[in-house]
Formats: C-alpha cells, sequence, structure tokens
C-alpha cells in the first residue's frame, strides 16, 4: 500500500488547467523529486500536497487517511522554503523550536529535539545566533532543522538550494541526502536542476505543462526516455537529436533518432558513419565536449570524450555512433522501442 498517493489530483487557476489529472504513488522512506521547466506545475503540485493549494479534484491520500480538504496544519508534513522564511528576531534555537513552542511540547522535550536536530546539522555552536549573523547555508540548514524537530510524516522542499552559490549547492546536496538516509524519511523534493534530481531521487518525476511524462528511478530516465521531451530534458549536454534519414536501418515510424553525447566517437575526418565540421570545442578538464555541425543537413550535435583532443574549429572529422544506444521517436515525439 502506498504511503502517499495523488489520485487524478487536478488545478484550475479560472479557466488555466495547471494540474491534470496526476496519479503517483510514493511509498514510506522514498526520496521523490519532481522535476521540469519553468511553469510546468512542479512547485504548485508540491503546495498542494502541503494544503498551501487548494485541490479543485482528485485525491490526497496519506497513511490510509484522505486529507484533500485537511488543513496544512494538521496533515503531519513539514515544507523547507526556497527562501528560507525565519524569523529575523529570533535566534536559531528559537526559530527550529517555534512550531513546538506554539503546540505548547514540553521544554525539556523541546530542547532535546532541537539539541539532537542541531547535532545532526552541525548548528550546534550557532544556536544562539539570529539568522543575520548566518551564512546562506547555514540559514537553509536552519530551516531543514526546523522541519527535523517536528518530525513530520513527509519531509517537502521546495526547491530548497536555488539561493546558494555553485560550491555550496553541492555540498548541501549532499548533506541532504545523508540527512535523508539518517532519519529514513519520506521527502518530496522540487527542483529544475537535473542535476539535483539525478543525485538525490529514488525516483524522479519529469513534468511539462501539468502533467506527468515520466516517472522512474534516474537511470531508468537516462537509459530508456519515454519520449523525446524526456530525453532531453535528463542529461547534460542533452541529447542530440536527428533526422531518422541520416541513420539507416531504422523503423519506418521512426522520425528523429537520439544519440548520447557520449555514445559519440569522434575518428579522422573522411572516416565514420557521420561526417562534419568542427564548430566549437569545450575543454573542461576532465571532459572535452565537441560540437560538430553534419555535412548535409545543418543538424549540430555534440560529441563528449574523456580525453583531451587536439582537434580544433572548422576541421573536418568522422562521426561513430554506437547502434546499440540510439533511441527513436516517431512523429509525435515517444519512444519507439
Amino acid at each position: 500500500m502506498s504511503y502517499l498517493e495523488l489520485k487524478g489530483v487536478e488545478k484550475y487557476y479560472g479557466d488555466f488547467h495547471a494540474i491534470k489529472g496526476i496519479n503517483l504513488n510514493i511509498q514510506k522512506g522514498e526520496f521523490i523529486v519532481f522535476v521540469g521547466p519553468s511553469g510546468c506545475g512542479k512547485s504548485t503540485l508540491l503546495r498542494m500536497i502541503a494544503g498551501l493549494e487548494e485541490i479543485n479534484g482528485g485525491d490526497l491520500i496519506l497513511d490510509g487517511n484522505n486529507i484533500t480538504d485537511t488543513l496544512p496544519s494538521k496533515r503531519d508534513l513539514a515544507m523547507v522554503f526556497q527562501s528560507y522564511a525565519l524569523y529575523p528576531h529570533m535566534t536559531v534555537e528559537e526559530n527550529m523550536s517555534f512550531a513546538l513552542r506554539i503546540a505548547k511540547e514540553d521544554p525539556a522535550v523541546i530542547k532535546e529535539k532541537v539539541e539532537q536536530a542541531a547535532a545532526k546539522l552541525n548548528l550546534t555552536d550557532y544556536l544562539k545566533r539570529t539568522p543575520k549573523e548566518l551564512s546562506g547555508g547555514q540559514r537553509q540548514r536552519v530551516a531543514i532543522g526546523r522541519a527535523i524537530v517536528r518530525a513530520p510524516k513527509v519531509f517537502l522542499f521546495d526547491e530548497p538550494l536555488s539561493n546558494l552559490d555553485a560550491a555550496l549547492r553541492g555540498q548541501t546536496r549532499v548533506e541532504i541526502a545523508h540527512l535523508h538516509r539518517e532519519l529514513n524519511a519520506t521527502s518530496i523534493y522540487v527542483t529544475h536542476d537535473q542535476v539535483e534530481a539525478m543525485t538525490l531521487a529514488d525516483r524522479v518525476v519529469v513534468m511539462q505543462a501539468g502533467v506527468i511524462e515520466q516517472c522512474g528511478t534516474p537511470m531508468e530516465l537516462y537509459d530508456r526516455p519515454a519520449n523525446k521531451f524526456v530525453a532531453q530534458f535528463i542529461g547534460m549536454p542533452k541529447m542530440n537529436l536527428m533526422p531518422a534519414s541520416l541513420i539507416p536501418g531504422q523503423s519506418d515510424a521512426a522520425v528523429e533518432v537520439g544519440v548520447r553525447p557520449e555514445h559519440f566517437t569522434l575518428v579522422a575526418a573522411g572516416e565514420g558513419q557521420l561526417k562534419g565540421r568542427v564548430e566549437m570545442v569545450e575543454a573542461l578538464g576532465n571532459e572535452t565536449l565537441i560540437h560538430v555541425e553534419l555535412e548535409g543537413s545543418k543538424e549540430m550535435v555534440i560529441v563528449r570524450q574523456y580525453e583531451q583532443t587536439s582537434v580544433r574549429p572548422d576541421e573536418q572529422v568522422g562521426i561513430n555512433y554506437d547502434a546499440s544506444q540510439l533511441h527513436c521517436f516517431d512523429a509525435q515525439g515517444q519512444a519507439i522501442r
């Protein structure tokens, strides 16, 4: 039985159909990530689960109970916001304990819970400081700690790392993953960053225009995308797409063929299954990305190499592809298996 179940969940803003009959089952202890482009409905769906947006159709079931019309404060969920949402005049300890104090918990219990959460988040030395005395990463950990002390049934994260710089995002991402395992929590996490999705999630939910395009493990989405949208959204750089006419032996239904950059191999000019001209070389140290304009089609593809290269822009090159790693898509953009 699912721990959290969304059954035909709908959301309207006037005539605009924002969330279109979402069905999703989440198991206890899972880390689920909603990912998709801006405006796809991922944050709206999270806020509907939290009770911050009204559900216009369908049901939301948590641990066997229908909470569709339950007040947010009664849902036993805790949300971590993008903006931290800390009280500036309160100390870290007061911010973390606020919900428990409002609920009139025993002060000794509150103290114990706050100290345990602070220890998990390396905040013990900062309990008497106010938010203005903390870095961005520390403020985000306080917001997470405030959720932890409530011991909710589900943690909800709404793009919690987007205000942090790149190095701090990576560090905090690791801390969130560790915390999830340590708490054996059930978590739903919203992001537009596919790196966060791929590294944190047990399952990734890819959304577009208010619908779920595909739900699966990170590697299922990477290796077997359900459609062209998922194929190009998951993976960095995105999957190369070419007219099926460039790749012989494809199904009559195939309109486009996709190849991941690492499944291309650069060979000498005049050789290879495809030919083209180098447009740009991105030398990134641990890998090299070579942008090639294909001969006769003006299609641009990216070849990924895990070693340095001597090729330069405007050179003619050949490209081979791994035939076992082709992804074929029909006229509607659906994958052909």
